[in-house]
C-alpha cells in the first residue's frame, strides 16, 4: 500500500483549514504533551474531521517538526539580527557593545522559551526519540552558532572561534533551559547581567 497522498492548499478556504489545524497542534501539544495530543484532538480542537487533518499531514510528528521549525526560524532570525558583526565592528566600545547586544539576544531567547513552555519541552523531550526532527533543530543551530563564530571573530576571539561558539550557545541554551523550563534562582535582570559576564569570559578566553 503506498503512502498517502498529502495535500497542498492553494485555495483561501483550505489554507485556513490547514492553519487552524496548525494552531490547534500548538495547543494541544503544550497542553496535553506528545502522548496525550492525537490527530483526532487536533482536529477536534480545529473544527475538522480526522480525515481533514490527514489531508494535509501525515502523523501529528509531522505537524510538530513544521511547529517547531517555524518557532525556530522565528527566533533566530531575531537573535541572527542582533548578534550583527557589524554593528559591533563600527561600535565607538567593540567590548560593550558586543554585551549589549548578548544581553538583547539573551532576553529574546527568554521572551521566546516563555511565550509557549509547554511546546518547547515537547519539541526537547521529542527530539531525543524523532531524528528528523533533531536533524531539523540541529541545522538551525549550526546556522546560529556560525554567526556567533563571525561575531567572535570582529570581537577579536581569534583562538578557535568555532569551538567557543559552540560552547557559548549551549552555556545559553543550558542556562536559560533552567531559568525558564525549571525553578528560577534569581530574577531575570541578574540572571542576564551574569550569563552576559560568563559569555564575555569564554569568548575572550
Amino acid at each position: 500500500m503506498g503512502e498517502r497522498a498529502i495535500r497542498v492548499p492553494r485555495q483561501e478556504r483550505a489554507q485556513r483549514t490547514r492553519e487552524a489545524l496548525l494552531e490547534a497542534a500548538r495547543e494541544e501539544l503544550s497542553a496535553k504533551g506528545h502522548a496525550g495530543a492525537t490527530a483526532k484532538s487536533i482536529a477536534a480542537a480545529a473544527g475538522c474531521s480526522v480525515g481533514s487533518f490527514y489531508q494535509y499531514f501525515g502523523d501529528k510528528d509531522a505537524v510538530l517538526r513544521e511547529l517547531a521549525l517555524g518557532r525556530f526560524q522565528g527566533i533566530a532570525g531575531q537573535v541572527v539580527g542582533l548578534l550583527s558583526p557589524a554593528a559591533v565592528r563600527d561600535a565607538d566600545d567593540t567590548d560593550a557593545e558586543a554585551r549589549r547586544r548578548f544581553g538583547l539576544a539573551i532576553d529574546a531567547v527568554i521572551a521566546h522559551h516563555r511565550s509557549d513552555p509547554g511546546f518547547h519541552a515537547v519539541v526537547t523531550e521529542r527530539r531525543a526519540h524523532d531524528a528528523e526532527l533533531d536533524r531539523v533543530m540541529s541545522a538551525g543551530e549550526r546556522t546560529l552558532i556560525e554567526r556567533i563564530a563571525e561575531l567572535l571573530r570582529h570581537w577579536g576571539q581569534a583562538t578557535d572561534p568555532e569551538a567557543t561558539a559552540f560552547v557559548l550557545f549551549h552555556m545559553v541554551e543550558g542556562a536559560i533551559h533552567a531559568h525558564c523550563l525549571g525553578h528560577a534562582h534569581v530574577p531575570d535582570g541578574r540572571f542576564t547581567a551574569a550569563l552576559v559576564g560568563s559569555l564575555a569570559l569564554v569568548a575572550r578566553g
